[in-house]
Order: structure tokens, then sequence, then C-alpha cells
């Protein structure tokens, strides 16, 4: 009986490694083309944006805030988790001072709770946490989108358990970009939105832009 139970726990460690190995392997072709984008010269000590499209789609975040040390490192579609699978590529090779998150919205779509996007979030912060310290961290709200409406309650839920969690530590804000964008219907407004509801417009990066600016200094 006993053999047989190592013999599973045995398989389940495998499996469980198998799994991560592929689970990273994904996200692989987006980080070699980052790290063609970088060169010989790996910016580091910068402002690194990153998480999910609404980074990526950001065209160039250096030139709207002035700011050169800006490092645009977004993946479509990717998840928290996406960030802690690849956390040493993504986040700690650039050795940010700063470091800008937008992720959370695909996990609520694909069906994770408010309190399983937050939990993943601390699991993040606390890997930024342990290997840059002196890093300020800055989570962009969970943005309101027409496409993604029908979640809006539990994405506001993940925003005041992140943001009640960040107003805890020091070297570290929630951003609210989420009730600027939301219009007197109390509804956010179609100008921010390319014709998916989801993507933003160039106006709706100006909006960010401008919330953003006392935080990219």
């Amino acid at each position: 009986m006993k053999i047989q139970k190592n013999i599973l726990i045995l398989l389940l460690l495998i499996s469980t490694n198998t799994f991560a190995q592929e689970y990273q392997k994904i996200w692989q072709t987006e980080i070699d083309a980052f790290d063609k984008l970088n060169g010989d010269n790996l910016m580091q000590e910068g402002i690194l944006f990153t998480g999910s499209s609404s980074i990526r789609m950001w065209k160039d975040p250096a030139k709207d805030f002035n700011n050169p040390k800006i490092l645009n490192r977004g993946f479509g579609g990717s998840q928290i988790l996406d960030l802690i699978e690849n956390f040493d590529q993504i986040i700690l090779k650039y050795h940010p001072k700063k470091i800008v998150i937008y992720s959370g919205d695909n996990d609520i779509q694909e069906g994770k709770s408010a309190e399983i996007v937050f939990g993943d979030f601390c699991t993040l912060y606390g890997m930024i946490k342990a290997k840059l310290p002196n890093a300020e961290v800055y989570y962009i709200a969970i943005k309101p989108s027409l496409n993604r409406w029908a979640k809006v309650i539990e994405m506001q839920k993940a925003n005041t358990m992140i943001n009640e969690y960040l107003n805890t530590k020091s070297n570290a804000s929630f951003v609210d970009i989420f009730s600027p964008m939301i219009d007197i219907s109390g509804k956010p407004s179609e100008k921010w939105f390319m014709e998916d509801g989801l993507h933003m417009t160039d106006e709706g990066y100006q909006l960010w832009t401008k919330i953003l600016a006392p935080y990219i200094k």
C-alpha cells in the first residue's frame, strides 16, 4: 500500500513538472521576441510595463511619458499566472526600479474568481519583493470594458481586494483607471475602445497616461 502511494506521488510530481514546462512554452515565442528586441544592450534599472494585451498594444509608452527608460514587455492573452511562471524572463532579468502591471482581466474572463486573482497577485507581489525588494510596484486596475461587462462585479471585487492589500504596503500603489472610464450612464464610454469593445483606442491610452503620470516620474 505504501509503495502504491509513493508511486502515485511520484507520478503526480512528474505530471506537475511536465505541465509547468509545457505551460512556460506557451509564451516562449513572445519571450524570444523580447530577447531580440533587447539585443546586446539589455535595459536595466528602468520602468517595466508588463501584463496582458492592454500593455502589449500600448504603442509607445516611452514616448507618451517622455521617458526613454520605459520598457514595454506585455504579452497578449496572458494572466497573472503567466507572469509568475515566466518571472525570471519577463521581470527579473530587467531589474526594474518600477514595475507597472496590468493583468487579471483575462483571468476573470476565463472563469477565475476574484479570490484566485487576488491570491495570484499576492504570489507575484511576494516574488517581486523577494527578488527586487526596492522596486516600486504599480497595479493598474482591471478595466471596465464593454465586451466583458457581464464580468464587471467579479472584476470590481478583485480590484477592491488588491487595492486594500497594496494600501498596506510601501513602495506600491493601486492605480484606479476603472472609475474615470465610467461615464454618466454608469458604463464605460465607447470612446475608450476599439470596435471589439475590449482593446483600447488612442484616446483610452491618453486617459491612462494622464492617470499614471504622477507615478512615472
